[in-house]
């Protein structure tokens, strides 16, 4: 499971509905947002190539300026479980 910190900058108009755009979102939840256009964005996704597609899906909603990956965890907990049984 990949799990990724995004930060999300949106004209400050258009605050509401790129939030509600990202809460539509598979696997993204929105912790926060502040007047000035900036949400805090967690995205869960099984791949890296599919946590990229996300962030690029972000960047491409209306209103939104700029959508970049503050910080980024794998974890593998069902293959460290696996290994630990053995």
């Amino acid at each position: 499971m990949n799990i990724s910190g995004v930060l999300v900058r949106a004209r400050p108009e258009k605050i509401d509905s790129v939030r509600a755009e990202l809460e539509r979102m598979d696997g993204v939840e929105v912790h926060g947002a502040n007047p000035d256009g900036r949400l805090v964005v967690t995205v869960e996704e099984d791949g890296d190539r599919a946590m990229a597609d996300s962030v690029v899906r972000m960047q491409d909603l209306p209103g939104v300026i700029a959508a970049s990956m503050i910080y980024h965890e794998y974890d593998d907990s069902e293959q460290i479980a696996g290994s630990q049984e053995a």
